[in-house]
């Protein structure tokens, strides 16, 4: 749930212009369940954290408001990363998992095959069908999979 989540926080930035200005049945929501700490505690965390880092957002922080809410949304987006990394099970829809291209060219990859199946797809296998060269019956449907034409029919 982390992108709407994530989206949900930026449309409250967008629309408020200060954490205090946020409607109360919103903030109990965002407090409950996306921070689980009031407004207050959370921006003494966030505020903990760039005192170490760089005090000037907070200087910055405490002159605009809107910056003090963006500092504290931001810690939420920041350590939904870190639950996902320790796999901390209460954060469990919270968890912001980084990918880039290469999970869409894997998709497309095993697109077809066993290991399109969760419990076929282990590093074990993918490892060995990476270094295992394909049967010659084979090779003419790898090598369609990956765009390259061949005179031999598709699968």
């Amino acid at each position: 749930m982390y992108a709407s989540r994530a989206a949900g926080l930026y449309e409250i930035y967008r629309r408020y212009d200060s954490l205090e200005r946020v409607p109360a049945a919103v903030r109990n929501r965002i407090e409950r369940d996306l921070l689980r700490a009031g407004f207050e505690e959370a921006w003494a965390a966030t505020r903990r954290y760039w005192a170490n880092r760089d005090p000037a957002q907070i200087a910055l922080a405490e002159r605009d408001p809107k910056h003090r809410m963006a500092l504290v949304f931001r810690s939420y987006l920041g350590q939904a990363s870190r639950w996902a990394i320790t796999g901390e099970p209460s954060r469990l829809a919270d968890y912001q998992v980084w990918c880039g291209p290469a999970i869409g060219s894997f998709s497309r990859w095993v697109s077809g095959s066993p290991l399109t199946e969760p419990e076929n797809c282990t590093v074990v296998q993918i490892a060995r069908n990476l270094v295992t060269p394909p049967r010659p019956e084979g090779r003419g449907f790898s090598l369609r999979r990956v765009g390259v034409a061949t005179d031999q029919p598709g699968p």
